[in-house]
């Protein structure tokens, strides 16, 4: 063999160990989760449910769950298992079902959600959130419940900007079938303040709101989306509702966008504060078995 091939076959083995050291691109999943596709009777569209078990789930077969129900599952599905991992391991809250509003590839998600998650029509592509909240209550929560074991007493309704909007009026037009909702940034401006004018309404006739709300905003995000907010906190506040425990919440610096990281951590630990586990958080019994 002449030196000039030995030369060649060896730059060539080279470069082939060299590949195979890289490492491999592959995508990454999240653990325990699947995606359930459900044609809707309610809205008369295609939708997909984003269910994420927890850890004990398969070995627990037995058991139920309480149940987070979340909206934009299509963006915040990565941000909500991130902040589930560290709850759990800090032992803020029970291990709890997660299930995501989506809806399937080609669908344009702005239209879609400004169509399901307003409670008022301004327009022809707004203003069905009924038809909505009606899927989730008779659609997708008996599914959850009869097929994932999910509670039917520990149900949470949760978003961000209009899915906020969406959040806070699940509270008056299905009360009492969450016990939790968390409106992060919620859009309180929407049709002339709609949302305080539904208060308002059920104020009339209720001194009872049956939840453990969070409600919050950031102080750097647009003064005409902010101040509704802020004004619907007070209001809400004022109206001491028997039943409802209620967290405002202003998160200082902060933008529309960048609220859901706090948002979440902070809505979600106070919505299962009553339910928090007794034992210590991860990083205590790691430093307990060093002492």
């Amino acid at each position: 063999m002449s030196r000039k091939l030995l030369a060649l076959l060896a730059l060539l083995t080279g470069l082939i160990g060299a590949a195979s050291a890289q490492p491999a691109n592959k995508p990454f999943v999240l653990a325990n989760t699947q995606i359930v596709p459900v044609q809707s009777a309610s809205t008369g569209k295609a939708h997909e449910l984003v269910v994420v078990l927890p850890a004990s789930y398969a070995s627990n077969p037995g058991k139920t769950y309480p149940v987070l129900y979340f909206l934009d599952a299509y963006w915040d599905t990565p941000l909500l298992t991130a902040t589930y991992g560290n709850l759990i391991y800090d032992n803020q809250v029970p291990e709890f079902i997660m299930v995501g509003l989506s809806y399937p590839s080609g669908f344009n998600y702005d239209v879609e959600r400004r169509k399901d998650y307003t409670i008022t029509a301004m327009d022809a592509g707004s203003g069905k959130a009924d038809a909505f909240l009606h899927f989730i209550t008779e659609e997708v929560a008996p599914l959850i419940e009869s097929r994932f074991r999910g509670e039917k007493t520990g149900r949470i309704i949760s978003g961000s900007s209009l899915g906020g909007l969406f959040a806070i009026a699940a509270a008056y037009k299905a009360p009492g079938f969450f016990s939790g909702h968390i409106a992060i940034s919620p859009a309180a401006g929407w049709d002339k303040g709609a949302l305080g004018k539904l208060d308002e309404r059920y104020a009339k006739d209720h001194k009872t709101l049956n939840a453990r709300m969070f409600i919050s905003y950031g102080t750097a995000e647009y003064p005409g989306f902010r101040e509704p907010i802020a004004a619907f906190q007070k209001q809400l506040a004022a109206r001491h509702y028997q039943g409802l425990a209620l967290q405002n919440y202003a998160m200082e610096g902060i933008d529309h966008a960048s609220v859901k990281g706090d948002g979440y951590v902070r809505g979600l630990t106070w919505v299962f504060q009553p339910r928090k586990p007794a034992d210590p958080s991860g990083l205590t019994r790691g430093m307990m078995q060093q002492d």
